[in-house]
């Protein structure tokens, strides 16, 4: 029954409220707190969250705890927090009050040993107060007492100089206006020299110079000179409330360079995050996805990276991407990519699996998917990433992620609508063949089967209506099987251009010819200037396309209707229309009249054809650099195909010709 219970707080339910808080610490403590609290919240069916209190001191070993207890928070189901502040039981308490929680889980405190004035968080929350139930968890083992850390302070020459030039500059001030100024006004220019410490070099800079500033005014301003003796009083408490003020105002001088200097590594963090993401969106297929992750890695890290596939199909590790070019796993990286394919966890340098390797192995997953493997060469760096420098690896990493698995979900969405359009076009050509076929056929055989069995009852006449009825449609199944080697021959790019000189009245006398039992009965128009140019131009199939557009009006238009055929120069280009009275083509449908099996009338079961013939003609026409398009008619009556054709310099013609 455990089961379903921890399911239902997981980290995907966050509609309901938080009603157990637990406070980390960073230290030892933390892993046995966290078991703590999700066995309560287990118990108790509720939501949990773990909170830390960041002061901006942390070293890298407890951000690498935090780490561990954050990611062990979101395993159990719990949901995480970091708030900035100084007083973490009143930071504590106030998070507590916002989220309403019901409990506050905190550690139980060790001795404090030297620092006796330091009171245990639980004791602070206690007094504080606030409407939540306060839980101290007891640890099975006492731990030893606190004991300070040996911290090594490293001193660079910047420091030193800067606060002995600053002080040294503003001695030199005062030793010249010490006629002008007071003793207390003269200390204002010490404690300049210290805030331009705290601001060139920081902290420690600004101390020293606190320190050289006070030694330097007692020793060269206050009498007796040139001793550190001073026998007035008003100089003594000059010279202390200097050196008061000035630790004062070269700490905040300090702390505000710290966080300047943090802010401005934060702002280039976000740029350096939004100008990944902007290459990554623009990236359109999932190469140029690796290449984009792998170079901006390889540029910021300053090691080698590589990319990996998500699945180990061949057996042999090798780099889908590598920057530089060339680089290749050892025999313990290639052990560490398959241990993290296998679990689906970090391993390598720097991990909880090293593996005695300086790569480290970082797994990309979406949604608990694999979608590929990022090799980043750490141990060949002169220095570990800091922790803000861990936390841009891991933000990248996950903009990576996000990119490959948007291009591979485009990919499977392509290759769907790809299979979908082969589908239906494989219906519509069933479809079309099942009628274009069928129909002639079945009138063929209806005719050749009545010359057949009455051949003595027919009249001359009967026979001879019945050998014109075969004939035509021989000739319409002629076409038909014509119009489809030729859509074959374009989509596959078989198609090669003879191009010839030919005059339009040829063109459109031998397409009217062709023509001549299906336009029994309508009125063919023809107006053109008398000189036109010449076309250059492949002749069969400029007619076969100007064929299909007036077998097509001709379809569509009344038997007692008219056809009217237009030409004209355009910018260069010869045009050449041909109007219907048809029903017309509706304004949604006159672009996509040229698609395959798109009759723009009853569909491929009526009976204006297969819906080949116009497409035919786009890609025919397309061949020659020229265009198709349908327009109304006149006054909205029917259908205007009008088709260009680019007129070929002469000059130019001539030189293909010589060569």
């Amino acid at each position: 029954m455990q089961e379903p219970i921890e399911k239902a707080f997981s980290p995907r339910n966050r509609l309901a409220p938080v009603r157990l808080l637990v406070a980390l610490s960073g230290g030892a403590e933390d892993a046995a707190l966290v078991r703590s609290a999700h066995r309560l919240a287990v118990r108790d069916g509720v939501n949990w969250c773990a909170a830390y209190v960041d002061s901006e001191r942390e070293d890298p070993h407890r951000r690498e705890v935090l780490e561990q207890d954050f990611a062990q928070v979101q395993r159990l189901g719990g949901e995480t927090r970091v708030i900035a502040g100084q007083d973490r039981a009143r930071e504590l308490a106030a998070l507590a009050r916002e989220l309403k929680v019901a409990t506050l889980l905190v550690g139980h405190a060790r001795p404090s040993g030297w620092r006796i004035w330091r009171r245990p968080v639980a004791e602070r929350l206690a007094r504080l107060g606030g409407p939540f139930d306060l839980v101290v968890v007891a640890e099975a083992r006492q731990r030893p007492r606190f004991r300070p850390r040996q911290r090594q302070i490293q001193w660079r020459w910047r420091d030193p100089v800067v606060a002995a030039a600053s002080t040294l500059a503003a001695l030199g001030l005062a030793a010249g206006l010490e006629s002008w100024l007071e003793l207390g006004n003269l200390s204002l220019l010490f404690l300049g020299a210290v805030v331009i410490s705290a601001m060139l070099a920081g902290t420690r800079s600004a101390m020293l110079a606190a320190l050289l500033g006070f030694v330097g005014f007692n020793f060269f301003l206050t009498d007796p000179r040139h001793s550190l003796a001073m026998v007035e009083q008003d100089q003594v408490v000059t010279v202390v409330v200097y050196l008061l003020v000035a630790v004062v105002v070269g700490q905040l001088a300090g702390s505000a360079r710290k966080r300047l200097l943090a802010l401005r590594a934060s702002r280039e963090q976000t740029y350096q995050l939004l100008a990944f993401s902007r290459e990554l969106a623009v990236a359109t297929h999932r190469e140029q996805v690796e290449a984009a992750g792998v170079a901006t890695l390889v540029r910021w890290l300053g090691c080698p990276v590589v990319m990996l596939s998500a699945t180990d199909e061949s057996g042999d590790i090798t780099p889908a991407k590598s920057a530089p070019e060339g680089t290749t796993l050892d025999a313990s990286a290639c052990s560490a990519v398959a241990w993290s394919r296998l679990h689906l966890r970090p391993s390598g340098k720097g991990t909880q699996q090293p593996m005695d390797t300086s790569w480290q192995i970082i797994p990309l997953l979406e949604q608990d998917r694999l979608v590929a493997l990022m090799g980043l060469a750490l141990g060949q760096r002169e220095r570990p990433p800091s922790p803000d420098e861990e936390g841009q690896i891991d933000a990248m990493l996950r903009l990576l992620a996000l990119a490959l698995e948007r291009t591979r979900l485009v990919a499977d969405l392509e290759a769907s609508r790809l299979s979908e359009e082969n589908e239906r076009l494989r219906s519509a050509l069933l479809s079309s063949v099942s009628h274009d076929l069928r129909t002639p056929l079945a009138s063929i055989i209806g005719s050749a089967s009545t010359l057949r069995d009455l051949r003595d009852q027919l009249t001359d006449s009967d026979r001879a209506e019945l050998l014109d009825g075969i004939l035509s449609e021989s000739e319409r199944l002629d076409r038909y099987i014509q119009n489809l080697l030729d859509m074959t021959r374009l989509g596959q790019g078989g198609l090669k251009l003879e191009r010839d000189w030919i005059s339009l009245d040829d063109l459109v006398a031998s397409a009217l010819r062709r023509l001549s039992p299906m336009l029994q009965g309508l009125e063919v128009q023809r107006e053109w200037p008398a000189e036109l140019p010449l076309l250059h131009v492949h002749p069969a199939l400029i007619e076969q396309a100007l064929v299909n557009v007036i077998e097509n009006a001709a379809r569509f238009s009344p038997s007692d209707g008219s056809l009217r055929i237009e030409a004209g120069l355009d910018s260069g280009k010869l045009w050449l229309s041909v109007t219907d009275q048809g029903p017309g083509i509706e304004p949604h449908l006159r672009e996509r009249v040229f698609d395959m099996f798109i009759t723009g009338g009853e569909g491929d079961r009526g009976r204006h054809g297969s819906g080949l013939g116009l497409a035919i003609c786009r890609g025919m026409l397309g061949a020659h650099a020229g265009t198709i398009a349908a327009e109304p008619g006149p006054g909205g009556q029917g259908t205007r195909i009008v088709m260009h054709l680019p007129l070929p310099d002469v000059m130019e013609v001539s030189d293909d010709h010589a060569d």
